[in-house]
């Protein structure tokens, strides 16, 4: 493919982000024409050999077709259906013959590229056992290596490939004189979706009360194909409000067409997991105001206030253990953390993790870890905590299930370790049973904080009570202070079932009822009894003297 552009055509001018791939890319490409007469003199050999890897759809092809006709470079391109053929050998030859129209492209002066998209596809370890695909990762070391049978070897022939699965390689193409640099593509930075959102949106009419900054870092997560897919969804939300008639420049592309754009086109990182945007917030949570001030620190401010933690050198929490009763709104001050802190929510139970299939549970543990570092800021959030922290016992039979939970938990504990490094990633998990777990998840550096979530004292169970029955329409003669009064050791989901009960008895004694009275609530409170009992808030209050 002959590039026939100028030399002053720029990469940036369709790309946006990716300086230090574009850097790499411009320096193999490039560096060995415009300082070949340096590198005669010194005696240095240019490498020949790039691998570009990161997320499916973060620009890994289009950098290199940018470069490309940057560069005014011929470009060779190698993907699996044009290399995998149905008889022997021929595989091999079209990789020779690919190699030597490369080379042949050189007698003009310009450099020639060879790009293999989806290399794991190609060169998968030869471990494997599949001769043909032996056959063919000996096939690419040698032409690499510039031996027999391959052409003479070219300064000016490089090769470049691309993958989101570095693990699925072989190894032996990974060695410096094959792929000497190792590049990641990774998810773009706030300032690098912001260009992005430039460029493709550089044709629309946008609103003056379109912010695209503010839209830019409400998209985390979001690698380059997907903005591209957001530009487009909130270009046709415009046309769909505009008349039919209207021209492309009539179209004026508003504030609401981009949220609406939002709420249709999810990062493409976080499908296929249990992702989970919470609509909750602090309002919906009656009582608990120090509990969710402490929560409001711990999630909030390290994504909200970043500058300010990385100016006092502090580092930012990275586990939260909510511990309490049933029904006490563990799950919920979670989801409204996450909702209030507008970060990815990758929701865990127990029951996801456990498979008929050894290291089926372990493998989603690594991989939802890592897609909430590619999803940055983000939440996971394990539910029923005990089941995948349990305690670890001294021995036993290593075919009880007890050794299944202690493969998790050390799974957990390396993922949770390898946060150091990671930044806007927290772990949040809730437990009834803080008894069981792990005293190893208990130290500085993996659940940091240790938060009790309380049944509500009298001034939460009022709240809870406003909460739940704003929506209802209440008679005049309803006192929610003196039912508080008398709900005594009741849970907020127990005050919300007598909420839900009280609407129902006002529904029985008259289909037709348009109101809730007081001696509604007071029926359904005869028939609630709390679950809970003193002597089981005293092991709560044992175990936070403990922690």
């Amino acid at each position: 493919m002959e590039s026939s552009m100028s030399s002053h055509w720029r990469a940036e001018e369709v790309i946006g982000g990716n300086r230090k791939a574009l850097q790499a890319l411009r320096e193999l490409i490039s560096f060995p024409l415009i300082y070949s007469h340096e590198a005669r003199k010194l005696g240095l050999k240019w490498p020949r050999g790039l691998l570009l890897h990161g997320p499916p759809g973060a620009g890994k092809t289009s950098l290199v077709h940018a470069v490309v006709r940057e560069s005014d470079a011929h470009l060779t391109l190698i993907s699996p259906h044009s290399v995998h053929r149905e008889y022997a050998g021929e595989s091999e030859k079209f990789l020779r013959e690919a190699f030597s129209q490369a080379s042949s492209h050189t007698s003009s002066g310009k450099p020639s590229v060879i790009f293999i998209d989806e290399i794991d596809a190609i060169c998968p370890p030869r471990d494997s056992r599949r001769e043909q695909e032996s056959r063919i990762v000996s096939q690419l070391l040698i032409l690499m290596d510039g031996g027999k049978p391959s052409p003479k070897p070219c300064p000016h022939v490089v090769v470049v490939a691309s993958t989101n699965r570095m693990h699925a390689i072989d190894p032996a193409l990974r060695r410096s004189g094959r792929f000497d640099t190792e590049i990641e593509v990774t998810t773009p930075s706030e300032e690098e979706r912001l260009q992005i959102l430039e460029l493709y949106s550089k044709e629309f009419h946008l609103d003056h009360s379109v912010d695209l900054k503010a839209v830019a870092s409400s998209c985390n997560g979001y690698v380059g194909a997907d903005l591209e897919a957001l530009c487009r969804e909130a270009f046709m939300a415009a046309r769909r409000r505009s008349s039919f008639g209207a021209k492309n420049g009539g179209i004026s592309v508003v504030s609401d067409d981009w949220k609406h754009a939002r709420s249709v086109v999810p990062p493409s990182i976080t499908r296929g997991v249990t992702v989970e945007v919470p609509k909750v917030s602090w309002e919906d949570i009656g009582g608990l105001k120090d509990l969710k001030k402490k929560l409001q620190q711990a999630v909030e401010w390290p994504i909200k206030h970043a500058a300010a933690f990385s100016r006092l050198g502090i580092s930012p929490v990275r586990g939260v253990l909510l511990h309490g009763p049933p029904g006490c709104s563990k799950t919920t001050l979670a989801k409204a953390a996450a909702h209030a802190a507008e970060a990815a929510f990758f929701s865990l139970s127990g029951a996801d993790m456990y498979s008929m299939y050894v290291g089926e549970g372990e493998a989603l543990i690594r991989s939802i870890f890592q897609r909430a570092r590619l999803a940055a800021p983000s939440i996971i959030f394990f539910d029923e905590a005990d089941v995948v922290a349990t305690k670890r016992s001294g021995g036993g039979n290593s075919q009880s299930n007890t050794t299944v939970g202690e493969r998790l938990l050390s799974t957990l504990l390396t993922e949770m370790d390898g946060l150091e490094q990671a930044k806007g990633i927290l772990v949040l998990a809730a437990t009834n049973r803080p008894n069981a777990i792990d005293a190893a998840l208990m130290r500085p550096g993996r659940f940091d904080m240790v938060l009790y979530v309380p049944p509500p004292d009298l001034e939460g169970r009022e709240e809870i009570l406003c909460v739940h029955t704003r929506r209802m329409k209440l008679a005049d003669d309803v006192n929610l202070r003196r039912i508080a009064e008398d709900t005594d050791l009741f849970t907020g989901a127990e005050l919300a079932g007598l909420c839900i009960e009280a609407g129902m008895v006002a529904l029985r004694e008259d289909i037709s009822a348009t109101a809730v009275f007081d001696h509604h609530f007071w029926t359904a409170r005869k028939s609630l009894n709390p679950a809970l009992t003193q002597s089981q808030l005293d092991v709560y209050a044992l175990f936070m003297k403990k922690s």
